[in-house]
């Protein structure tokens, strides 16, 4: 399986959604909130300048935004 955004297929892109789903639900959930504009994306470049630890903390305390 490629991890080629850009060169997946959608079987390939759906089946990586689901191994994040199951293996990391806050992570599935995180992208989840940002596709339905529920994380801006100035929150998304906020953590994307974290560092790798930080980010890892804040998945694995993320809520799920309503």
């Amino acid at each position: 399986m490629t991890t080629d955004l850009d060169n997946m297929t959608q079987a390939e892109f759906d089946k990586r959604m689901a191994e994040i789903k199951a293996k990391n639900p806050n992570l599935f959930q995180f992208i989840a909130d940002f596709v339905n504009r529920k994380v801006s994306t100035e929150e998304l470049d906020d953590f994307l300048k974290m560092e790798r630890s930080d980010q890892v903390d804040y998945i694995k305390n993320y809520k799920a935004r309503a």
